[in-house]
C-alpha cells in the first residue's frame, strides 16, 4: 500500500526547511513556511504524483475539506486518492 504521508512529507520538504517528522500534523502550513504561492506549487506536485485533481477551495469547503494544516492536506489527498482507486 502506498505511504501517502511519507510522499507528502517528501513534497513538502522541498518547500520548507522545517523537519516535518518532528511535527504532530496539526501545525498550520503558514507556520512552517508554506505560503500561498508554495501551496499552489505543492498542489500541482501532488496532483501529478498521485494522479488526482484537487478542486478549488470553494468546492473543497463544500465537501468539508480544508487546506490549513498538514493533517488537512494528508486527509484530503488520502480521500481523493482512495476515490480514484475505487
Amino acid at each position: 500500500m502506498r505511504d501517502i504521508k511519507q510522499e507528502l512529507e517528501t513534497i513538502l520538504g522541498e518547500y520548507t526547511s522545517t523537519d516535518l517528522k518532528t511535527l504532530s500534523g496539526d501545525e498550520n502550513l503558514a507556520d512552517i513556511g508554506i505560503d500561498s504561492l508554495s501551496l499552489v506549487e505543492i498542489i500541482f506536485d501532488i496532483e501529478e504524483l498521485f494522479e488526482i485533481k484537487i478542486p478549488h477551495e470553494a468546492e473543497l469547503a463544500q465537501r468539508g475539506f480544508f487546506l490549513d494544516s498538514l493533517a488537512d492536506l494528508l486527509h484530503l489527498v488520502t480521500c481523493l486518492y482512495q476515490e480514484r482507486q475505487a
